[in-house]
């Protein structure tokens, strides 16, 4: 009973270090213009797209190439308002080209801009991953820096 007891205690001491938390901190320049697709009514309407792909660095200086898909579901013609719009983001790590986080989560953005203003913070979900990431949750919490640059922070659970 001993032995039984020893050997169940070492299976859950490693299987509590395999899902043990880890935080990947990824980082880029200023974003460019999206690609956008005017769905719907014509100008600013629920529907609206906006597509970007471009590379960042996580923390360790390796490079990461990022997706996002951002639809609109909630809109305003007001300059001084905001809009409400999704995001599906997706981070591919030079690792392996199947090293995959996805995130997707919703946020108020200005109606009168792609992205969020300098100092604004979101928090979305990680909502699965490929390659070493298979099977990830968790959050991460992206920060519009005053430079024009950008801090992802992805905890993962």
């Amino acid at each position: 009973m001993k032995v039984f007891a020893t050997s169940l205690f070492s299976l859950g001491a490693m299987a509590i270090a395999a899902h043990a938390e880890s935080t990947i901190t990824v980082v880029h320049g200023e974003v460019s213009a999206p690609t956008y697709i005017d769905l719907g009514v014509s100008g600013q309407s629920v529907g609206d797209q906006r597509i970007w792909h471009y590379d960042g660095q996580d923390d360790k200086g390796a490079k990461v190439t990022m997706d996002w898909v951002m639809t609109t579901t909630a809109a305003t013609n007001e300059p001084e308002t905001f809009e409400s719009r999704i995001t599906l983001g997706i981070l591919t790590f030079s690792s392996g080209p199947q090293d995959r986080i996805l995130l997707q989560g919703i946020g108020l953005y200005p109606t009168l801009g792609s992205t969020l203003k300098a100092h604004t913070i979101l928090e979305r979900a990680i909502i699965g991953g490929t390659g070493q990431f298979s099977g990830a949750s968790g959050r991460v919490v992206s920060t519009h820096l005053d430079d024009g640059s950008w801090k992802h922070e992805l905890q993962i659970d």
